[in-house]
């Protein structure tokens, strides 16, 4: 555990290896974004070799596979020969992506300023929270959170909902709550009417406001949000510092048990971009933001429905910097259904259509450097992804349907080879990505991109207009499985067709005829494609990414605890309430009592329902008062700002909320 506390502390702290750091939390039963506590540090010298060895092999077991593919299996000439051809150039496909990838994750080492206790050259900060309609139980953590945070600073919940509530929340925990007339442009629009309101304060003699940091109501900053990253903005020519999104609600339709679909964006691809001639661009939250740079530009860019995204572009256009700072700085909410999943994709990828088009990125060269050029055509580019999967299915399937010869290798020979191939592949680059990734999620969450790149697609052509839609969060009526898009059923009846009719082709049970060779050739890539379809479908229709009736995340933690003065222990912890297991009759079923969690202050709370359980205790429900502020505060701040040395095997600096239990 001394390594561990070592990391989170981040004081001395000289390298990182994110495998050998996420490895160490998750086995202490804690969220893999507790590596990332520590201040950001160059990459430790044997991560960094074992992910170019990987890359280079990787590339290099593809480039030999192609060269036994074209000269040793490949049919002499007519129809054959082009059928042939065609499929090895599909097979070829991935080359040109790997060495881009090889190149572009080389480096990924972190770099931060040092901590501060106030704002550089007397700068004043703004913390702004856009929210629309999430619940209280949503909301209230990142604004007593926000409000709690150092140094000195002003937070602003920007609600768009015009909701009541939320105004007394505000008053209650020291936030300022600000709403507009007109509710156009969504989050971009609620953010401009911010620096507008900010710029006529300015004007009316209020000392202006030099940095805004920007939450999305569901991201809870922790203590050091404000302290690790204001240092940056002592660089005059530093426009935007983006933090990592990490998530604390573990099971979310995209976690695969490491760091979810996100962390390899955000452990890898973004440090890679800290580099001379790229930078990261801003992701909406958890991001610094200067206000001079923002103005300069227009404020936040209204073209698109991702205007972080397009700021961005329009901030390094007008000559400004960004940097990324690689350090857990706040936590937030992934999509937890497929659903949710698809909505916030569909989203992100239509915004990036939108951008390509609009900023004419295939012609940037003039003003973007060649990394941010690569960067950002090839980022807003990987959203067809989804059609190219589909692609990808395709030519296999009319390769087989064919009957071309397009492999002299035997079965045996070829199974082997391709096999070798794509294990070495897939063990490269998984150490290219510094093992921030699992496969089988990966694959099931790839499928599940098809219609996002068709949609993309079809954008492209038509230019339908576009609204800007929230990511919704908090609960469901009632408890539903997702429903698998009807093209993946199609696509898994059609390779299924085409599989079987192959197999009856080399049994000699129909007419249609090819070598086995030649049917193994395709059928390794169809069979790959059958794999994965179903990975993806039976993920979309799993209980645990059902909707859910529940409005808050709940946390497994076993800790002792009082209620009314009887000893209990925790069962689970929400910002709705908890779960306390307590000696049987030592409460009543119902009414009001005082919950004493470690480290703070008892809250009032109401037992909702006791139930009896095995070993003569009862479970006792307990939920906090509709309108308590402070017992909204007060486990808030227990959840993400928890005190040190109140929970056993946490180190000093690990909230609660990084339990990787949830019940």
């Amino acid at each position: 555990m001394h390594s561990l506390e070592r990391n989170v502390r981040g004081g001395d702290v000289e390298e990182r290896d994110t495998a050998r750091e996420v490895r160490a939390v998750t086995t202490a039963g804690l969220a893999a974004w507790t590596a990332q506590l520590g201040s950001p540090a160059p990459e430790a010298k044997r991560s960094r070799r074992m992910a170019r060895i990987g890359g280079i092999a990787a590339i290099a077991a593809l480039l030999l596979y192609l060269i036994w593919r074209i000269a040793f299996t490949m049919p002499l000439g007519g129809w054959n020969s082009g059928v042939a051809w065609t499929l090895v150039i599909f097979e070829a496909l991935p080359l040109g992506g790997l060495v881009l990838k090889a190149i572009t994750l080389w480096n990924i080492d972190g770099r931060a300023p040092e901590p501060v206790t106030e704002a550089p050259n007397g700068m004043r900060v703004a913390l702004l929270i856009p929210t629309y309609n999430e619940p209280v139980e949503v909301l209230a953590p990142t604004v007593a959170a926000a409000c709690a945070l150092q140094p000195a600073h002003e937070t602003w919940v920007l609600d768009d909902g015009d909701r009541p509530w939320v105004a007394e929340l505000c008053a209650s925990l020291g936030a300022r709550c600000v709403t507009r007339a007109e509710h156009g442009h969504a989050k971009a629009g609620n953010m401009n009417h911010a620096l507008d309101l900010m710029a006529a304060e300015e004007a009316a003699g209020r000392p202006a406001i030099d940095v805004i940091a920007v939450l999305d109501c569901d991201h809870v900053p922790l203590p050091t949000f404000l302290t690790a990253t204001l240092g940056w903005f002592a660089q005059e020519d530093i426009a935007l510092v983006q933090g990592p999104q990490a998530f604390y609600n573990s099971g979310a339709f995209d976690d695969d048990g490491i760091s979810g679909e996100q962390g390899l964006f955000f452990n890898v691809q973004m440090p890679a971009r800290n580099v001379a001639g790229a930078g990261p661009f801003w992701c909406g939250s958890t991001s610094l933001l200067r206000v001079r740079a923002l103005r300069e530009v227009g404020g936040v860019a209204t073209e698109t429905i991702t205007e972080d995204m397009h700021t961005t572009l329009k901030l390094i256009r007008a000559g400004w910097t960004t940097v990324y700072h690689h350090q857990t700085l706040a936590v937030g909410l992934a999509p937890a259904t497929a659903d949710q999943y698809l909505l916030q994709r569909r989203r992100w990828g239509m915004g990036a259509m939108q951008i390509l088009t609009h900023e004419r990125l295939w012609a940037a060269k003039s003003w973007l450097s060649w990394r941010n050029f690569h960067e950002y055509l090839n980022g807003t580019l990987w959203w067809l992804e989804g059609a190219g999967t589909l692609v990808a299915f395709i030519i296999p399937v009319l390769v087989m349907a064919s009957g071309a010869q397009t492999s002299t290798a035997g079965p045996l020979e070829f199974a082997l080879a391709f096999a070798a191939m794509f294990f070495i592949r897939l063990w490269g680059s998984k150490r290219l990505m510094r093992h921030q990734i699992h496969w089988p999620t990966a694959f099931a969450l790839r499928i599940f991109r098809v219609p996002i790149g068709l949609a993309c697609l079809w954008w492209l052509v038509s230019r339908k207009s576009l609204e800007f839609q929230v990511t919704p969060k908090g609960a469901a009526e009632e408890r539903l499985r997702g429903r698998a898009p009807r093209l993946l059923i199609v696509l898994i009846v059609v390779v299924a067709a085409v599989m079987l009719y192959a197999a009856a082709g080399v049994l000699g049970w129909v007419p249609w005829r090819t070598s086995p060779g030649s049917t193994v050739a395709s059928g390794v890539w169809l069979l790959l494609a059958g794999v994965v379809l179903v990975l993806g479908t039976l993920r979309i229709r799993a209980a645990e990414f059902a909707t859910s009736r529940r409005s808050a995340h709940r946390v497994a933690i076993a800790v002792p605890v009082t209620v009314d003065g009887v000893p209990g222990q925790l069962v689970d912890i929400s910002m709705g309430g908890a779960a306390v297991t307590l000696a049987s009759g030592s409460l009543p079923d119902t009414g009001s009592v005082l919950l004493e969690l470690p480290g703070v202050e008892p809250l009032p709370l109401d037992i909702v329902r006791m139930r009896p359980a095995p070993g003569g205790v009862r479970n006792a429900s307990l939920r906090v008062r509709d309108g308590d502020w402070e017992a909204y505060r007060s486990l808030s701040l227990w959840l993400f700002h928890t005190p040190p040395n109140v929970l056993p095997g946490f180190p000093p600096g690990v909230p609660a909320i990084a339990s990787r239990e949830s019940t």
